[in-house]
C-alpha cells in the first residue's frame, strides 16, 4: 500500500485532517519516492495526486485542484491494478 497515496485518500475522506506542512511534506516525501524508482508510471502518479491534494489547500481554485487529484488516484489504480476499496478500508480501520 502507497503511503502517499494512503495519505491523499484519507485527505479526501477526511478534510483538514492533515496541515498544509503534512501535505507539502507528503509532496515532497512522494517526489523523492518518484524519483527513487526512476519516474516508474505508478511513483510519478502517486506524486501527482500528492502534489494535487497540497495545491489544494494553497490556491484559490480547490476546484480544479481535487478533480486533478481524482484524474491522478484514478492513474494511479489502473497502473498498479491496486484496489482503492482497500485504502479506504485501511483508512476507516484506522480511524476507529
Amino acid at each position: 500500500m502507497n503511503p502517499h497515496i494512503l495519505m491523499v485518500i484519507d485527505n479526501q475522506l477526511n478534510p483538514n485532517k492533515y496541515t498544509e506542512e503534512q501535505l507539502e511534506q507528503n509532496t515532497e516525501d512522494a517526489g523523492a519516492y518518484a524519483t527513487a524508482t526512476a519516474y516508474a508510471a505508478a511513483a510519478a502518479y502517486a506524486y501527482a495526486a500528492a502534489a494535487n491534494a497540497y495545491d489544494a489547500t494553497t490556491y484559490a481554485d480547490a476546484g480544479a485542484y481535487a478533480a486533478a487529484v481524482d484524474y491522478w488516484l484514478n492513474q494511479y489504480f489502473k497502473q498498479t491494478g491496486e484496489n482503492k476499496q482497500d485504502y479506504i478500508d485501511a483508512i476507516n480501520k484506522d480511524n476507529k
